[in-house]
């Protein structure tokens, strides 16, 4: 399997979630493994373009690596945008059935140049604007 994973402040997200929640976590990142379809759906919720499907509104960044079902549970993230830059804030683990299971990661919150986040995503969706 060929995914695309999220390096922010030169460390895999994965690896700065798994650091700060002190336990490991069996997720990755949907792009590269996952139909053109839910690729390019997870790239519209990412850009803030489509509504998050995750109930606590919060967006899903990582996710099962056998099924990309988020009631398998997620890395997720509220997020927002300035224009300019992304912010990804409260990140925690989540699913989508259970709102009482959502641990947010003691870490603090990562920002994201939409320039470089478009480049990335360009790569895996090339109709992406």
């Amino acid at each position: 399997m060929v995914t695309s994973e999220f390096v922010l402040d030169g460390r895999l997200l994965l690896e700065h979630c798994e650091r700060s929640a002190k336990q490991t976590f069996d997720v990755v990142s949907p792009i590269g493994w996952t139909s053109p379809d839910y690729q390019t759906a997870f790239v519209e919720r990412l850009l803030l373009r489509q509504s998050a499907v995750l109930p606590s509104g919060r967006r899903e960044v990582l996710v099962c690596p056998e099924c990309a079902d988020l009631g398998c549970g997620c890395i997720s993230a509220d997020m927002s945008s300035d224009g300019d830059y992304f912010v990804w804030d409260e990140i925690g683990y989540e699913n989508d059935y259970d709102p009482e299971m959502l641990l947010i990661f003691p870490m603090g919150r990562f920002v994201i140049s939409k320039a470089e986040l478009l480049h990335l995503l360009r790569g895996y969706v090339p109709d992406l604007q």
